[in-house]
């Protein structure tokens, strides 16, 4: 045990000795996974892949093959650290490709554990975990890349087969697989085979359209790929499935039949009118010069879709014709007579359908559902259906845009779809959709934002003092004088981090007094804060009606802030304005108090009860009559509270000592005292009486002599 101890205590010693002198290059040419990692385990549903046993060279490159069979399959990773290069701690990158369910942690103290989800991950390419490894013998973060090699075991058989096919005849095959979005679905015919055949998906189901053009056992051969491989049974993986074969005996059609150059054409005023150029094959028994109808039905009296009139054999061996037409056609309706009256003499087949057409756009945002609209915005990434008639024919491209992918998953004959990149920095007001290069009289339409953003580009400012409107949370109360409320506007916050565009507010301001009585209301609209220049989108918003520079509230109000009187309220209301946005905002109000700790002034009072006690005299006095105190005193507020007094006042000034005593042997006299007014009852600021229990002292004038005195009073406020 010792032994083995000191051997790897050796080897570490070696190995950062040589890291040390050669530098971190001789560590990233060696294999990471042997430094780092003693041991790398995947486990996906109940099968365990590990990097010692599983690993293989794939494209140059060592990878770690995994099986699923779901589209978005959960995994669970295992790290054995080897011990040979420590790892201090260990962070999985974030990927598109894949969510993080469990983050990577330090598990069972022997490995690093977490949990993923993969996302779609048949349509996912070059999968790999990418670690951020730090270690105090490494003089930064090294990224280790864990490529992944996911394969599906995918199976194609034949469901539905005919007894026979006959020289000429298109038939649809049913094909049975057991992962539909890992083939890959070729979009022509093959040529010149015994039986040609093209693969598509219908929904989903899998179709092969199939064409014999032999008579005889013929057979037929279907190869397709894969997107993600499978594995053989020797162990090595491929992206091509085997062949699926099957013997056909191909009959000789009951008439014959006349292939044409053409496989498709398309039903338009001209083809109706001055018909379309087609070949045919050439038999003696089509006579040049002639008209022939094109009918659904080999009996007499069908309808007519087309005509052919024959024109002059050519050099090939083919017969020049114009082709006029009359109506639709699918090959898998069935073939398409050649008609001398109503006798058929020879048969055909060919697609006729109607032009591309697009009716409908719909955009797709992201947390959205689909919209009909036309408007998409600079800097977006939206998905774009489009669809009409006949869209499989059509190669769309928008005029301008080059980040256009198409949705191979929704590649049907009436809609298609793409996911497309707007430019933050785009210049046209309009984007024409093309198809083959030509404009399909349809296009988008580019809109600046018009997104209520919230108020954090707004700040309100008063003498030296500013505060964000997004911080604020509470009143504000200001215990200095306020000149003036000035709202400050930061334009190059409007587009900052995401796009909102201009910003049109309006704007109430409600003045009350400390009574909380309404003194002035007034609404400022339509301010229209627009983004600076620091905006990608600056040039392409319009001027008109912009405001800039700092707003002033006294501005817009008769009564200036500064004329206020003490506990007043400034209300001030940001609402985002609905008819310029479309749509409710955000609306905030934010409130100033105009606070002050203490205030003065003059109260007159009536005390009555006094005990008062002359100082030198023994005893106290006899308990006094109704005085009158004129007293010019100070009272205390709350903190944070509005026109909250605390209980209690401190005055100085003139006590009438029985002034209300009228009785012969009672004692009146003037003198100068200081109180301290107590308030045990809770009345209203605007109650004009209250009854105080006063405390004190003062000076007799004709007595000339100190008192103290304790008792009740009423008080009534001027």
């Amino acid at each position: 045990m010792k032994s083995n101890r000191k051997q790897q205590l050796a080897l570490f010693s070696a190995l950062l000795l040589t890291y040390c002198i050669s530098g971190p290059q001789l560590l990233i040419a060696q294999d990471q996974t042997q430094n780092f990692f003693e041991e790398i385990v995947l486990s996906v549903d109940t099968n365990r892949y590990t990097w010692s046993k599983d690993k293989l060279s794939w494209q140059g490159e060592a990878q770690l093959p995994f099986e699923y069979t779901i589209e978005q399959p959960i995994v669970e990773l295992r790290l054995y650290p080897s011990g040979i290069f420590p790892i201090d701690s260990i962070f999985l990158l974030p990927s598109d490709d894949f969510a993080l369910l469990d983050s990577l942690r330090w598990v069972t103290q022997s490995n690093f554990r977490c949990k993923v989800r993969f996302a779609s991950i048949t349509n996912r390419n070059f999968l790999a975990f990418n670690f951020q490894i730090f270690s105090k013998y490494l003089p930064e973060p090294m990224i280790y890349e864990l490529k992944l090699l996911p394969y599906t075991q995918t199976q194609v058989q034949f469901r539905e087969l005919p007894a026979a096919l006959y020289v000429g005849e298109e038939q649809t095959i049913s094909i049975e697989t057991n992962h539909l979005n890992n083939l890959i679905f070729p979009k022509t015919w093959t040529q010149n085979q015994e039986i040609n055949h093209r693969v598509f998906r219908n929904n989903n189901r899998v179709n092969a359209r199939v064409q014999a053009t032999e008579a005889g056992l013929q057979t037929l051969d279907i190869e397709l790929r894969l997107r993600k491989p499978y594995r053989r049974a020797d162990g090595q993986f491929s992206y091509q499935l085997p062949s699926l074969q099957h013997d056909f005996v191909v009959k000789p059609a009951k008439l014959r039949f006349l292939r044409s150059n053409q496989r498709e054409v398309t039903l338009t005023e001209d083809a109706k009118r001055a018909g379309l150029e087609i070949e045919l094959d050439f038999v003696e028994e089509l006579q040049m010069e002639k008209t022939y109808r094109l009918e659904s039905q080999e009996e007499a009296g069908g309808y007519l879709i087309a005509e052919i009139y024959t024109r002059r054999v050519l050099a090939n061996g083919k017969v020049l014709c114009w082709l006029r037409i009359y109506d639709y056609h699918r090959q898998n309706e069935g073939y398409l007579y050649i008609k001398d009256g109503d006798l058929a003499q020879f048969i055909t087949n060919f697609d006729i359908t109607p032009s591309t057409k697009v009716n409908k756009i719909s955009i797709l945002r992201e947390g959205q559902d689909w919209q009909a609209s036309r408007d998409i915005y600079p800097g977006e990434k939206i998905s774009v259906r489009l669809e009409g008639t006949a869209l499989y024919k059509a190669n769309f491209q928008f005029e301008g845009l080059t980040e256009v992918q198409l949705d191979s998953s929704v590649n049907r004959e009436t809609a298609r779809e793409y996911d497309i990149t707007i430019p933050i920095d785009i210049k046209d007001r309009f984007i024409n959709i093309l198809n083959h290069q030509n404009p399909i009289g349809q296009r988008l339409r580019v809109r600046e934002y018009k997104r209520p953003r919230a108020f954090d580009f707004i700040q309100f400012r008063y003498g030296e003092e500013s505060y964000d409107v997004e911080a604020i949370d509470k009143l504000i109360f200001s215990s200095t004088s306020i000149d003036d409320i000035i709202i400050d506007f930061d334009y190059d916050r409007l587009d900052h981090t995401e796009f909102h565009g201009p910003q049109q507010l309006n704007i109430t301001v409600e003045i009350r007094d400390r009574r909380n009585q309404l003194v002035e209301q007034k609404t400022i609209p339509r301010i229209k804060a627009c983004p600076s220049d620091a905006s990608p989108r600056h040039a392409f918003y319009s001027p008109q009606n912009c405001y800039n520079g700092s707003l002033s509230i006294n501005r817009y109000l008769r009564k200036k802030i500064y004329d206020l009187d003490p506990w007043s309220t400034i209300r001030v209301t940001l609402e985002h304005d609905e008819q310029f946005f479309d749509k409710r905002g955000i609306r905030r109000n934010v409130e100033f108090v105009l606070f002050r700790s203490m205030t003065f002034d003059i109260d007159v009072s009536f005390p009555a009860g006094l005990i008062t006690k002359r100082i030198g005299e023994q005893g106290f006095s006899n308990l006094g009559g109704i005085s009158m105190a004129m007293i010019a005193q100070f009272s205390f507020y709350h903190e944070n509270k509005v026109a909250k007094a605390k209980p209690y006042k401190f005055g100085a000034g003139f006590l009438a000592f029985n002034a209300f005593n009228f009785s012969e042997n009672s004692t009146r006299d003037m003198g100068l005292v200081g109180l301290v007014s107590l308030y045990p009852i809770r009345t209203k600021y605007s109650s004009r009486l209250s009854f105080p229990l006063f405390m004190g002292g003062g000076y007799f004038l004709s007595e000339q002599q100190w008192f103290v005195l304790l008792g009740p009073g009423i008080r009534v406020r001027l």
